[in-house]
């Protein structure tokens, strides 16, 4: 009974962060206790809300496939792909005054493997546009992504292919326009992830993650930007082993058993909804392999990781 009270606590201080920052004014505020009523709770934060009818993006080798415009609000995407070898998209939205080439060119300095440059990039891209996170997809394993998003231009951009070729990057632009009208209900999270600043470095705070098909709520709580890889790992897997590969303490490589899945790059003060559809059970590592803004270094090889394991 107390695991259950305090999943459902987590679930509605996870849905209360969301919802909060659909005000779009800026970051997701404290929620309310979790030993108030769960209803109340809702009804504070204004959890009736409806989410909206999800954007389908389909990206390929052959490029996004998008409809031209959408409504804004809380906006949901539900990304798949046919490529065996998977597919990373990425949503943004360049500042006022800022023009999308100027985000790439500095998004290419940020994926430069270059350590100065890569962290200037970094720095760069975080102070003059918008993530609003993104969904790394396989041909089996799909995801929805949702996260509220004012009236303008939204930028899709393939980041497996800006990987291979920074100078060519393939995008699609997307315009939301007003709001969204009535969808299905949101219901409670499963889940939540917070992504935090420690003494140590960003870490991974991960709540009632237990199952393959829960919904997670991911909150940017730091000043950079951060990603949410989740990449299986072979049963047995601990952080400890994980973090002595990276230490070069034990020997490599990391124990992969398959393609990563999960989330893009959220900028700090964001709150993001993700659904997995067909995760297989099994042991997982979640990461973040976005380089800091400090020394250039994967965030993943400073700590930024904790194993699950998901039935």
């Amino acid at each position: 009974m107390r695991t259950a009270l305090l999943k459902h606590g987590v679930r509605a201080a996870a849905l209360t962060a969301l919802v909060l920052a659909t005000s779009l004014a800026g970051p997701a505020v404290a929620a309310p206790a979790d030993h108030a009523p769960l209803r109340e709770q809702a009804a504070h934060a204004g959890l009736d809300r409806r989410a909206p009818k999800p954007i389908d993006v389909r990206i390929t080798e052959s490029g996004i496939e998008a409809p031209e415009s959408a409504p804004a609000g809380l906006v949901s995407f539900r990304v798949t792909t046919d490529d065996s070898n998977g597919r990373f998209l990425q949503a943004f939205r360049p500042h006022p005054g800022v023009t999308v080439d100027q985000v790439l060119a500095d998004l290419a300095k940020a994926v430069s493997r270059k350590p100065i440059p890569t962290a200037e990039g970094m720095l760069a891209v975080r102070d003059e546009s918008e993530m609003f996170g993104g969904a790394q997809v396989t041909a089996s394993v799909s995801e929805t992504f949702t996260t509220p998003i004012t009236a303008g231009e939204v930028v899709l951009l393939d980041f497996t292919a800006f990987l291979q070729d920074p100078a060519h990057p393939i995008t699609r632009t997307l315009r939301l326009q007003g709001n969204h009208g009535p969808g299905r209900p949101t219901g409670f999270p499963d889940s939540f992830v917070l992504a935090r600043d420690t003494p140590d470095g960003p870490r991974f705070d991960v709540h009632g993650l237990d199952r393959t098909g829960d919904t997670i709520l991911v909150h940017n709580s730091t000043q950079e930007l951060h990603e949410m890889g989740i990449q299986p790992v072979a049963p047995g897997t601990t952080d400890a082993r994980i973090q002595a590969v990276f230490d070069r303490t034990a020997p490599g490589p990391l124990p992969y058993t398959g393609r990563s899945v999960g989330l893009g790059v959220v900028s700090p003060g964001r709150s993001v909804l993700l659904e997995i559809r067909n995760l297989p059970p099994g042991t997982y590592l979640i990461g973040c392999f976005a380089p800091d803004g400090k020394a250039g270094i994967p965030d993943a090889i400073r700590g930024m990781h904790k194993v699950v394991v998901l039935t």
